[in-house]
């Protein structure tokens, strides 16, 4: 049989072979009868490669649309002819676009091509660029560019009118922002919080000071009267279009007067600008808060909203939570101008939403008596609505007056609140974080009742000392030489007694670790409330989170551990224990109004959630807190004699760590039948809370209800010493 295997060689081979003079040898093996004949020589068949032919011209267009879409200015500069790359860097190209993008508040660009024509090395494209502004809306325009073939290769002549057909001829573009003057904040009856007057506002133009030769002289002049050092003056003008007006600082009417002949020099101008003044002084600075200049750093994403350096927006308390209703929608006109300055086109213009004044649900009276009431001490008062979870009062102390930021004159006052060692900043009501002591108590009874198998009733022994882990804990009344004695649960919170609680953290250990601290998030405890200006969450401790003993559970029953609560957390859940267990997201904002308009929208209240309490454990929590204040034996009852107005609440005295007094708790409502307002008194350091929290609280009381003090009885004798009491 043939087998191809050992005969087959190939046609290469047989050419080596042939070329080796191999075939002189395998002609001797054939018949020699046989005539040679002379070979034939077969010549290799050799491909020829076609020149490609160079792409299409609508590739380096798609290429170069596709790349602005993404804002690759690389992979565009790339595309160009070198002809236009001779004529600009690719740092300089890309900041054009940058720079159109900024000033025209753009902030997506969709470019497509729409037909594209070759005629030899040459080709025009058409395009179409969808402009998706922050300021103006959606723009469009249609527009051409051409291409050029070089050494089989398409290239773009690029020119600024590919950016926005209006950037010829050296033209540039220039937005100017309308606004409408900021709205006012009045408190729920209409009295003035923040409220608008009249300043102005200097701005300087950098091309006419130097025309003219006086930028040395304006520098000069302007530094006492700006309050700004020439450095600063200029930074604030530096790196800008000198064509531009820049503005520097406000002054008032009375300064602009006085310094009439100075800021009459070439390149001053002056402009009419809203100001702010806060009736309401240092007794609601947190809430009110301030406005602020907008420095370059801080500009960011503000700019596409319209807002430009040196200009005004709410930096905290109500004038940031509503800046949106006060400083209205800006608007503006985007303009092309010539190398003179002269406007040639409007490219695109969007007028200005009327701004809005803001009703906020904070009562003005209230509010200056709770800052009155915490004279010297640190701490905070806030007072909530407890059918919808507004604010009615919140002040912190020591508290600070938004007017010395925003008049010039009182620099040194502005710096004293933003660098005090005492944290005036800091809004102890949202932002101070404690440990809530014996007002903890309140949660704990009601996650007894609901889960922990636990009656009104059931009983617990105070011997002035528990040893239930091994080791003393003692009660607060201990160290008044007595003791509780037998006592219920409900008594127990009325009473406040630590074993009791002591024991029942011990008994839901038992149950469920995990049990006490669930409810305190259910609550509310442990994460913002919502409220709309700077908070902070706090901590509930979690036996997930750390290492968890029973003294931990048993700790955390009567507030201590590593609790972290604010007085904003604690009279929310106080509202919702008095309202039957609906947890309010707390409110500053109760409605809006469009003056020019006619038109007002009332903001509705948002629930955070409901209490995991039935409604009969809840009226027990209840009933409890009113013996805290009305019964012979409430830790607070001395104080609240002769009150007219039925209130509930708890006391709280937090230790704290190192030596230092503790903090004074006190968080109830009134009137008990018909609940209507909680409050939180705070007191870092105070002491106990029933003789410093609670007689501040009864003073809340008496200015919302309007009823007067009793008139202290006339004695011969010494001043009667208070009870025994937490």
């Amino acid at each position: 049989m043939f087998d191809s295997t050992r005969h087959f060689i190939s046609r290469r081979a047989f050419l080596k072979f042939l070329a080796l003079g191999g075939g002189a040898v395998a002609l001797q093996a054939c018949d020699a009868a046989e005539p040679t004949a002379a070979p034939t020589i077969i010549k290799p068949t050799v491909a020829r490669t076609a020149t490609p032919a160079p792409p299409a011209a609508d590739v380096t267009a798609r290429l170069f649309l596709d790349a602005w879409n993404k804002g690759n200015y690389a992979v565009m500069y790339a595309a160009l002819a070198p002809a236009s790359q001779a004529k600009i860097s690719q740092e300089e190209f890309a900041q054009r676009y940058q720079d159109v993008l900024q000033e025209a508040t753009i902030t997506r660009v969709n470019a497509t091509l729409t037909a594209i024509a070759e005629e030899g090395s040459t080709a025009n494209a058409q395009f179409r660029t969808h402009f998706e502004t922050a300021l103006l809306g959606s723009l469009e325009q249609a527009n051409t560019f051409s291409l050029l073939r070089e050494q089989g290769k398409w290239g773009i002549l690029w020119s600024p009118r590919l950016i926005l057909t209006q950037l010829e001829n050296g033209n540039r573009i220039k937005l100017y922002v309308t606004k409408s003057t900021r709205g006012n904040i009045y408190d729920r009856g209409g009295a003035p919080i923040a409220i608008g007057v009249k300043a102005l506002i200097v701005n300087l133009w950098p091309a006419e000071m130097r025309r003219n030769g006086v930028e040395a002289q304006v520098l000069a002049e302007l530094e006492p009267i700006l309050g700004l050092s020439q450095s600063d003056i200029k930074k604030r003008y530096g790196g800008q279009n000198p064509e531009w007006k820049i503005p520097i600082q406000t002054i008032s009417p009375d300064v602009a007067q006085a310094n009439a002949e100075v800021l009459a020099l070439p390149g001053i101008v002056l402009e009419e600008q809203d100001a702010r003044q806060y009736p309401l002084a240092g007794a609601a600075g947190h809430i009110a808060g301030y406005v602020g200049q907008i420095s370059a750093d801080e500009l960011g994403e503000l700019y596409g909203k319209g807002y430009r350096e040196g200009e005004y927006f709410g930096r905290a308390g109500l004038e940031h939570l509503a800046e949106p209703y006060l400083s209205g929608g800006r608007g503006g006109k985007l303009v092309a101008l010539n190398a003179d300055g002269a406007a040639v086109e409007t490219i695109a213009e969007r007028a200005a939403e009327q701004s809005q004044s803001v009703y906020a649900t904070i009562d003005g009276e209230l509010q200056k008596k709770i800052a009155a009431l915490l004279a010297d001490k640190r701490g905070s008062i806030t007072v909530m609505d407890i059918k919808n979870g507004n604010i009615l009062a919140m002040y912190s102390n020591p508290g600070f007056d938004s007017n010395a930021f925003v008049d010039r004159e009182r620099n040194q006052e502005r710096a004293n609140y933003l660098t005090s060692p005492n944290k005036i900043m800091l809004n102890r009501a949202t932002q101070g974080a404690y440990p809530h002591g014996s007002v903890q108590k309140i949660i704990t009874t009601a996650t007894a009742l609901e889960r922990g198998g636990m009656s009104p009733h059931t009983p617990f022994r105070c011997t002035g000392v528990w040893k239930g882990l091994g080791y003393p804990k003692a009660c607060w009344i201990n160290s008044y030489g007595k003791t509780h004695g037998v006592i219920s649960l409900q008594n127990a919170l009325t009473q406040s007694c630590d074993i009791a609680f002591y024991e029942t953290g011990l008994i839901l250990h038992d149950k469920e670790p995990q049990l006490l601290t669930d409810f305190c998030r259910a609550f509310g405890l442990g994460s913002e409330t919502g409220i709309g200006i700077q908070e902070v969450a706090g901590n509930v401790p979690d036996p997930k989170t750390q290492a968890w003993q029973p003294t931990d559970s048993t700790d955390m029953a009567i507030g201590q551990d590593t609790f972290q609560t604010t007085p904003l957390q604690v009279v929310n859940f106080v509202a919702a224990v008095a309202n039957g267990g609906m947890l309010w997201r707390p409110n500053l904002i109760a409605k809006i109004q469009d003056f020019v308009n006619e038109t007002e929208q009332d903001v509705a209240p948002q629930k955070r959630g409901e209490l995991p309490v039935s409604a009969e454990n809840l009226r027990i929590v209840r009933d409890a807190m009113r013996g805290v204040t009305m019964s012979k034996d409430g830790t607070a009852a001395f104080v609240f004699d002769k009150l007219p107005v039925s209130t509930a609440g708890k006391t709280g005295t937090s230790q704290v760590a190192g030596n230092h007094d503790p903090h004074a708790w006190f968080a109830g409502f009134a009137p008990f039948e018909d609940p209507q307002i909680a409050c939180c008194v705070m007191v870092e350091n105070g002491g106990e809370g029933s003789k410093v929290a609670a007689p501040i609280f009864r003073q809340v009381i008496e200015k919302y209800f309007n009823v007067k003090p009793p008139t202290p009885a006339k004695s011969n004798g010494p001043t009667p010493t208070p009870p025994p009491s937490e």
